[in-house]
């Protein structure tokens, strides 16, 4: 017998509540099985294209379709990584990861805490954990680092959300709550430059509480809650995917017709929150007209969406011989200003 899916209308009072408390909310039964099996399923046709062009290229001695979607991209991945880097992260843009992004649940929860004129971010992430994969693991931060601090007091919702059961043995969040109401702590390029990083100096982790998840539901998050992941102790890949929202009145680079400000034009008012993707606006009263409806919409919009840094602020961005993969602009806040 299958679970009862939550209730339309977005949180509760209790539940809003707790969120500001704590920093974090979990929600139950967000999505149906439906919801999750095509977005499984476009991500499995996805693989099955890239599995199929490196078995062609001589890069794969199988493209190992027999195996499960907890499985398979781990036995790919033993022979070659270009399958796993070319779908995590945002690379994928479908129309049913779209349809999970713009669901009208998940749009109701983000709404009671975000507003009614909501804006999307294209900074999602699918994060597929393989088992003892040591790249899967992300270190303490928390997303604000990676934002503008323009943005710092303002609210960026995360919604994280597992396709698989979460739990501490295969890699579900570690989080630090009431941690969101202070400032944001400092951080510093990881040890391979794939992520930023809490000082660990600055990080009380004896206060994180892990925070299981199970499929159909979601973790809720402030842009300042401190959290990581660890090690996916199972054999079985941890599949989930974070995405994020904003009050349209925040800093953003969506196309709206008549956008507003939401402080007095002499405020220095960044481009974004986070420059480099593009925001698209995903619910709205005030102009409808302006809501982003389908996955070709969503697709033009990403690929249109143009962000360089300045050269004298890149110039800033040194990262040595190492490969960095955190972007330079998030980079440049945790970079000294060093006179000439």
């Amino acid at each position: 017998m299958h679970a009862m899916i939550r209730r339309a209308d977005g949180l509760l009072p209790d539940e809003i509540e707790f969120f500001h408390r704590e920093g974090y909310l979990v929600v139950d039964r967000l999505f149906s099985d439906k919801d999750l099996a095509s977005v499984i399923d476009e991500i499995t046709s996805e693989i099955d294209q890239r599995a199929s062009d490196a078995f062609a290229a001589g890069e794969l001695s199988s493209t190992f379709e027999q195996l499960a979607f907890e499985q398979r991209l781990t036995a790919i991945t033993h022979e070659t990584d270009q399958v796993i880097r070319g779908i995590s992260s945002g690379a994928l843009s479908g129309p049913s990861l779209f349809g999970l992004i713009t669901h009208s649940r998940l749009l109701d929860v983000a709404e009671s805490l975000c507003g009614p004129e909501l804006i999307a971010s294209s900074v999602y992430r699918l994060r597929p954990k393989l088992p003892s994969f040591g790249g899967g693991e992300v270190p303490w931060h928390q997303d604000s680092a990676y934002f503008d601090p323009y943005c710092d007091n303002s609210l960026i919702l995360t919604v994280w959300l597992p396709l698989v059961d979460a739990n501490e043995d295969n890699g579900c969040l570690f989080l630090v709550p009431r941690q969101h109401k202070n400032a944001v702590l400092p951080h510093q390029n990881n040890h391979d430059g794939s992520y930023l990083e809490i000082v660990p100096k600055h990080i009380e982790q004896e206060q994180a509480i892990p925070v299981p998840v199970r499929k159909s539901g979601a973790l809720l998050m402030t842009n300042r809650t401190p959290h990581a992941s660890f090690q996916n102790r199972t054999d079985k890949i941890r599949w989930s995917l974070d995405i994020r929202f904003q009050s349209a009145s925040l800093p953003t680079n969506a196309s709206l017709s008549d956008g507003f400000e939401a402080e007095p034009p002499d405020e220095d008012i960044p481009l974004a929150c986070y420059p480099p993707s593009a925001d698209f606006l995903v619910r709205s009263q005030l102009r409808p007209h302006d809501v982003i409806r389908d996955a070709t919409q969503f697709q033009l919009v990403r690929q249109t969406h143009k962000f360089q840094l300045a050269p004298e602020l890149a110039a800033r961005v040194k990262s040595g011989e190492r490969h960095v993969s955190v972007n330079p602009f998030s980079l440049l806040r945790w970079t000294p200003n060093e006179a000439p």
